[in-house]
């Protein structure tokens, strides 16, 4: 076959069976059909895609392999945010995590954090911080650790890695913790009520929620609701107070002794006297013993500044005015510029720094200025045997055998009167204290005053009677309330040395909230 032969029978087996194409190689080409010329090109493609298929396999293949080898070479990283508190105290903190791979120890780096930029409340946490040789080390093999002997309300900062046995892991970014503060919850020894008073709620100095529990339920109990001590009857409870625990401090608690006293509040004005509670040397301490001067040794009443007693002595002349320190053993005398004969009633009212004193049925009153040493006099409205000063109410009262009286200290205006109540015998009044807005009324036997003495209790912001305190203290001159609300007295004991008598009755908490509707 010649030459000319082979190039016409190879045109023609590329033409379409029945009509031949005409003309050269490269219009042959030109003239192919389009669907002969896609099928060249998808076998192309194929091979092209199996080639990068076994590349790819061959890529994945190589890395499964590296992978595996690291996986099984190399330890995990702890995640900085799995580092949590299993336990925290005021001078502990233990810390929890979640377990890394293949790791045959965690070393733990732990120090005390001091924030250095005021301006970055997270102390740059997040950043990291540099682990040296100031850092405490510590290797466990769980994913738990603990560092005690810490400082109270203290940050510290901790960084985890997780090593293999012969590769050192990723170290996380530092994370903070602090330490709880402790606290110490703050709160009254002992609180006084009646029968009649209102629920109350103790109140507490402490940072976190209290909760409280009586032991005695039939004295009083907890409203779960509102925390209220709710009066159930006459005795004695103690009251559980905790300051609960939180994130941030540890808890403390502390006891109340509640007294509750049996009282039937009557109008005064013609009430039969009655006993609630009974005051002797073996629920009373000694305050302060006290001695007077210059022949004035027989002490007839007192005022209370809270840092000082300011007690009257004498029964005639001479009359001295002596000044003792609560606390420690100062005693200053002066030597009244003003006769003050027999100074049954005397007080001092720290709302214009004057002490007042008054003799038996006299409506004139001395004054004394403790502060200048100055003397003068003025008037009240009513004839009376005792004065004392109400400096919550910022009352001054005045008391005789037929009426008891209250002045506004500003003007010393008529705020209101009651009546007396009656005691069976024969009953010289004394001198007369008072707080939150209770009048303590001294009274002892005509016949013999240094046996049992009585302190009687009015309410003068409602005229009611609440009940009387008998005494067995010698001879009950005067009362006064302190600082913290306990009720203290003076007694003559006919011969030195003398007392001021703290009690265990707090009249700051008796007075409030009383209940006269049932």
């Amino acid at each position: 076959m010649s030459e000319q032969e082979r190039e016409e029978l190879q045109r023609t087996k590329v033409q379409h069976p029945k009509k031949k194409l005409k003309g050269g190689e490269e219009d042959v080409k030109k003239k192919t059909p389009v669907k002969l010329r896609r099928r060249r090109s998808r076998k192309r493609q194929r091979v092209v895609l199996f080639v990068m298929l076994g590349i790819l396999a061959f890529a994945i293949l190589t890395a499964v392999v590296v992978l595996r080898d690291h996986y099984i070479t190399y330890p995990g990283a702890v995640e900085r945010d799995t580092i949590t508190l299993m336990g925290r105290g005021s001078d502990y903190l233990a810390f929890r995590w979640k377990e890394a791979r293949n790791i045959d120890e965690y070393k733990v780096y732990f120090k005390e954090y001091v924030k250095t930029d005021e301006r970055d409340d997270t102390g740059g946490m997040d950043k990291g911080l540099k682990v040296d040789d100031s850092w405490e080390e510590k290797i466990t093999k769980g994913a738990e650790v603990m560092f005690d002997d810490l400082k109270e309300g203290t940050t510290y900062a901790i960084a985890v890695r997780a090593n293999s046995a012969s590769i050192k892991g990723k170290l996380t970014k530092a994370k903070t913790f602090s330490t709880k503060k402790t606290q110490t919850l703050k709160i009254a020894d002992k609180i006084t009520k009646l029968t009649v008073s209102k629920p109350f709620k103790i109140e507490g100095d402490a940072q976190t929620d209290l909760k409280y529990e009586s032991t005695d339920t039939d004295v009083a109990e907890v409203n779960e609701k509102t925390g209220e001590i709710v009066i159930k009857g006459a005795g004695v409870t103690d009251i559980l107070v905790e300051a609960e625990e939180n994130a941030h401090y540890k808890s403390d608690s502390g006891v109340v002794e509640l007294r509750v006293l049996e009282s039937y509040p009557a109008k005064a004005g013609g009430a039969r006297a009655y006993n609630i509670y009974h005051l002797s040397a073996d629920n009373c301490e000694v305050a302060k013993v006290i001695s007077g001067a210059d022949g004035a040794d027989v002490p007839q009443s007192f005022g209370y500044t809270g840092d000082k007693y300011i007690v009257a002595f004498g029964m005639g002349s001479p009359n001295r005015i002596i000044s003792f320190d609560v606390d420690g053993d100062g005693k200053e005398v002066s030597v009244p510029q003003i006769a003050l004969g027999h100074p049954n009633g005397f007080a001092y009212a720290d709302e214009n720094k004057t002490c007042y004193c008054v003799k038996g049925w006299s409506s004139r009153a001395v004054t004394y200025k403790p502060e200048t040493g100055e003397y003068g006099t003025m008037n009240f409205s009513y004839g009376c045997s005792g004065i004392g000063y109400d400096r919550k109410e910022k009352k001054l009262y005045t008391s005789s055998r037929t009426v008891m009286a209250s002045y506004d200290i500003a003007d010393y205006s008529v705020a209101n009167t009651t009546g007396v109540v009656s005691h069976s015998g024969s009953m010289a009044t004394q001198d007369v204290g008072g707080h939150g807005g209770i009048m303590l009324r001294c009274l002892s036997p005509n016949g013999s005053k240094h046996g049992i003495n009585y302190i009687d209790l009015y309410d003068m912001r409602e005229g009611m009677y609440l009940g009387s305190f008998s005494c067995d203290l010698s001879e009950v001159e005067d009362a006064i309330v302190n600082k913290d609300g306990f009720l203290e007295i003076l007694a003559n004991n006919s011969g030195n040395p003398d007392y001021i008598w703290r009690t265990d009755i707090n009249i700051e908490t008796l007075a409030d909230g009383i209940n006269y509707d049932n």
